[in-house]
């Protein structure tokens, strides 16, 4: 038995269709098929059902955790004794929603890439509970997301606190205080009171997500009750909708930088940009469990992904104080 025969057992017990899996591993489908032959004639057992459509057996569905649990054993090992070694070889597994990968990895992964370039790097995409559900089964070793992380037995790293930003339209902004405008701007660069804005449109990630729940325990605390046009699962969506003149937004600041607004800038060409007066805490860190050993290189990435913020926060300027 070999690693690549369990790597190749677990997409296709994944996808349960030869096809999707081979096209993810770049293989034919007759050497996908070929491995999963070979590995259930080593075993002495059928792993999976062929027809009437592909499904795992009795046998095949008991495989799935041991083969996760021994590459996992296999991973930990490589990145203990890359440690000792000081080859730094291995794999970093890490949890990352879609957005803050977006605004983070351009700056971060080029670094960690030049300081590790033996380290395999595999990324896995999804919302809040999708990212603890893969943290609490090991098939990630480090998540980043906004805190609080809902899992027991999780080692919280603190990466950097993060402003709300209201996204209005210039449009609606216009409209909303006509000849006032351009003194509500001025005035709402240093907080925005978000209750002017309550007869507009709002466009809101959907409930469940993370960020969701820290802007609707915003609204409670000031009797805030918006207006929703919209839910979405992508934050991109909520800020390609404000800026085509649909609603108002909130996301984190940092979320900006995904569809390339600097933190420098406080507007767009369709956007009016204003922190939240009193806003909410709102922490990004990163998280591990305590009881899997966490490689010298994924230490090293958390604090190059807290240099990278730091980075962001002394390009703003002075006076854009995220407690404010």
């Amino acid at each position: 038995m070999n690693f690549l025969h369990l790597k190749y057992f677990l997409l296709v017990a994944e996808e349960l269709n030869i096809t999707r899996a081979a096209e993810r591993l770049y293989i034919s489908q007759q050497s996908l098929s070929n491995h999963i032959s070979n590995l259930e004639r080593e075993l002495d057992v059928k792993l999976f059902t062929r027809s009437p459509k592909l499904s795992l057996t009795y046998a095949g569905d008991m495989f799935v955790d041991t083969a996760a649990q021994i590459l996992d054993l296999h991973s930990q090992f490589l990145s203990k004794v890359g440690d000792i070694n000081r080859h730094y070889m291995g794999m970093l597994r890490l949890g990352i929603s879609h957005t803050c990968g977006l605004a983070l990895l351009p700056d971060v992964l080029p670094r960690f890439r030049e300081e590790f370039p033996l380290v395999e790097f595999a990324l896995f995409e999804g919302n809040s509970s999708q990212l603890e559900e893969e943290l609490s089964h090991g098939r990630v070793d480090l998540v980043v997301c906004f805190h609080p992380i809902m899992l027991d037995d999780v080692e919280i790293t603190p990466l950097t606190d993060v402003r709300l930003m209201l996204a209005v339209p210039k449009a609606m902004t216009n409209k909303l205080f006509g000849a006032k405008a351009g003194e509500i701007r001025e005035r709402f660069s240093q907080g925005a009171d978000i209750t002017v804005f309550q007869d507009l449109p709002f466009i809101l990630l959907k409930r469940g997500n993370r960020m969701r729940g820290i802007v609707d325990q915003y609204f409670s605390r000031r009797f805030f009750k918006p207006k929703i046009a919209l839910e979405t699962e992508n934050t991109i969506t909520t800020l390609a909708m404000a800026q085509s003149n649909m609603g108002v937004t909130i996301c984190p600041e940092l979320f900006l930088r995904a569809i390339h607004i600097p933190p420098t800038q406080t507007s767009t060409q369709e956007l009016d940009l204003f922190p939240l007066n009193d806003p909410p805490q709102c922490r990004l860190v990163t998280g591990c469990r305590r009881d899997r050993y966490l490689s010298h290189f994924a230490e090293r990435f958390v604090e190059l992904t807290r240099d990278a913020l730091a980075d962001e926060k002394r390009e703003r300027p002075a006076g854009q104080d995220p407690g404010r």
